[in-house]
């Protein structure tokens, strides 16, 4: 698990203010202010759930939205071996959002292994379509230039029949071979240092109050 220098900069920043008012416990501050830095920036990917979805596409429109969490990368059918079935839904729909990193400029392919339906888009284009009812199906998309830099993208995905589930998004650069998708891969969700700091400042102003009372 490796901190980004905003995360640790940001925690020393807090760490300093918090000291100010509690001298001793600024051990504690850096603790939890690294937890949420590393939580944060673990969540790389959104998951939404939907209770309804369309069998004869790649699951879109959804609707009836049951939970949401986020995840470092897109492999759960491997992770799983094709049990993914979160919480607990045996039929759901899952639209998963988030942002691509292409370190450089280039041509990049991506390709789809799901079951059931599945599609994504990248910057509004669609690269790769999976969709309708089916086993375990692997399909390769159109490559897509991309500028080095982060995209953002919808990963579209449906369940219908129970049983085997899950998706994995696959992707590769030029002319290297596919590989499952990282975490490297996604654009980190850490919100801005100004956020989090406010967030920090919030916390101890909070503290400062209860100490008077």
């Amino acid at each position: 698990m490796r901190f980004s220098r905003q995360s640790v900069r940001l925690a020393r920043k807090l760490q300093l203010l918090y000291s100010e008012v509690y001298p001793m416990k600024t051990k504690s501050l850096l603790v939890v202010s690294a937890a949420l830095a590393v939580t944060a920036a673990q969540a790389n990917v959104n998951v939404d759930l939907y209770s309804g979805y369309n069998t004869n596409t790649d699951g879109s429109a959804f609707s009836g939205k049951v939970g949401s969490f986020n995840a470092p990368t897109i492999n759960f059918a491997t992770d799983t071996g094709y049990a993914w079935h979160p919480m607990g839904l045996s039929q759901f729909g899952a639209q998963i959002t988030g942002e691509f990193h292409a370190p450089t400029l280039g041509m990049y392919t991506f390709a789809l292994n799901s079951d059931d339906g599945s599609s994504f888009t990248i910057d509004n284009t669609l690269a790769v379509d999976n969709g309708g009812g089916h086993p375990p199906t692997y399909v390769e998309g159109q490559s897509v230039y991309l500028a080095a830099g982060c995209h953002p993208f919808k990963l579209n995905f449906y369940e219908d029949f129970g049983g085997e589930s899950g998706v994995d998004l696959l992707v590769k650069q030029g002319g290297q071979d596919f590989r499952l998708s990282n975490q490297r891969d996604f654009c980190s969700s850490v919100p801005g240092p100004s956020a989090l700091l406010g967030f920090g400042l919030s916390a101890i102003g909070i503290r400062i109050k209860r100490r008077k009372k």
